[in-house]
């Protein structure tokens, strides 16, 4: 698509195959929306449903704006407000459609377009700019129409970030098991790590030379531990759990404390005792003659029978058989009922399952008994879809669904503005609720629960 425009105040989206010209004052909410789902969803129904929504649902208080959007080889045209939008045929017959005098927009369909032109503002000034994709502020905008104009967007997702290798993080090696502490003034075989060889017990260093220890990396080509490496390594395993801890280095040759006061672990104070101590010494108590327990009440109900009293039971006289237990049949509960739609075509649909209605419905995620009911309907004008609208009871409730049509679907609702549908989103309604399909086309909902 060939464009040009002339700068000004109105803001301008061009996307290949679509032109919407929005006033100075359009919020950048609007703008912004308009230009994330056009390249996605490029249609004259997406234009509608981002301004409407951004207008709070409210006719009203929507922008006049001017949109132009190709199906093919063919244009879609929307005008609100006192603007103007010429369109010029294959025939080069030319057609200019306004918005004034309208409540809502004037909408067109114009087959065969070679070229539009929009003016919004004949006070522009300046030269004439190309621009083939962006946002732009103008006051005109000229556009000769391509073949390549009818095929859909391509929208490419942003470049991947690329990372430095620079800040790289660097490989982290995988985690050791660290032995367990080793008791003070042991020697103790530390067990080597999977894949190195056997590394010969030696005594644990004094704090002095700790910094002097050879480092021993990981190799996969060190010799097999042998039969004496193996039995150090069970000795190992056995002083402790080989807990996920790191090891503190303890002196060599440790000198025991003095007793000292029981309580200065509490305060901070390093306290050494001696294994010794902690050996496990018959009481010099003594011991305390046994006394007959008197028969232990229990905390039980009484109910509580012993082995004995079980087996005594089993062997006594069989009880006599038991009456047969009467079963009472339940009635099955009634169908909660759905409600039924009446089409403004004169059908009326039980909602017993979902239900399709277009010019041509169909479906393909049912079959057999959970097939939808599909309603036809007319449409002289083309305004409905082939399947515009699914209704779809849902438990105690009912939702209806715009089947991401092309002029889209209002509800209507007593007391409330008309409210149009977001396409493929659910939407709950009520008895009394009538939706419009467009071409006179309603579908109304009776006795919901």
């Amino acid at each position: 698509m060939q464009t040009i425009y002339r700068p000004g105040q109105w803001y301008l989206i061009v996307i290949p195959g679509a032109l919407v010209a929005l006033p100075p004052d359009a919020t950048g909410e609007t703008v912004a929306a308009l230009w994330d789902r056009l390249p996605r969803e490029r249609s004259l129904a997406t234009v509608i449903d981002v301004l409407t929504t951004q207008a709070g649902g409210s006719f009203a208080d929507m922008p006049p704006f001017v949109a132009a959007v190709l199906e093919g080889t063919d244009a879609r045209v929307a005008v609100r407000g006192s603007l103007a939008v010429r369109v010029t045929g294959a025939d080069a017959e030319a057609q200019t459609f306004s918005g004034a005098d309208v409540t809502t927009w004037s909408e067109r369909f114009v087959p065969g377009v070679s070229k539009v032109e929009i003016t919004v503002d004949e006070g522009g000034s300046g030269s004439a700019l190309p621009v083939q994709s962006g946002i732009v502020l103008a006051a005109a905008v000229s556009a000769d129409i391509e073949p390549a104009d009818a095929e859909a967007i391509s929208v490419a997702a942003g470049p991947a970030p690329v990372l430095d290798p620079a800040s790289a993080p660097a490989s982290v090696p995988s985690v050791v098991p660290a032995p367990p502490a080793p008791v003070a003034g042991t020697s103790v075989p530390l067990p080597p790590p999977p894949g190195v060889g056997a590394v010969p017990a030696v005594s644990v260093p004094t704090p002095d030379a700790a910094s002097d220890l050879p480092t021993v990396p990981p190799s996969a080509d060190d010799e097999t531990p042998d039969a004496d490496s193996d039995a150090d390594s069970e000795a190992a395993a056995e002083v402790a759990d080989a807990d996920m801890i790191e090891s503190t280095l303890v002196p060599g040759e440790s000198t025991f404390a003095p007793p000292v006061d029981e309580f200065d672990h509490l305060w901070g104070a390093t306290v050494h005792t001696p294994i010794e101590a902690a050996a496990v010494r018959p009481s010099e108590e003594p011991e305390t003659p046994a006394v007959d327990a008197g028969p232990a009440t229990g905390d039980h109900d009484g109910a509580t029978i012993s082995a004995e009293e079980l087996r005594s039971l089993r062997q006594s006289a069989p009880a006599a058989p038991e009456a047969p237990t009467e079963v009472i049949p339940v009635a099955a509960a009634a169908p909660a009922s759905t409600g039924r739609i009446r089409v403004s075509s004169g059908q009326v649909v039980a909602l017993d399952r979902t239900v399709i209605i277009g010019r041509r419905p169909r479906s393909t995620r049912a079959s057999g008994a959970n097939l939808p009911h599909l309603i036809a309907v007319d449409s002289p004008q083309q305004d409905i879809s082939r399947s515009h609208l699914e209704i779809r009871p849902e438990g105690d409730t009912v939702v209806v669904i715009d089947l991401h049509t092309t002029n889209g679907s209002t509800l209507l609702r007593p007391g409330a503005d008309p409210m149009r549908l977001h396409p493929g989103e659910q939407t709950l309604v009520l008895s009394g609720d009538v939706v419009d399909l467009g071409d006179g086309v309603t579908v109304a909902f009776e006795d919901l629960p």
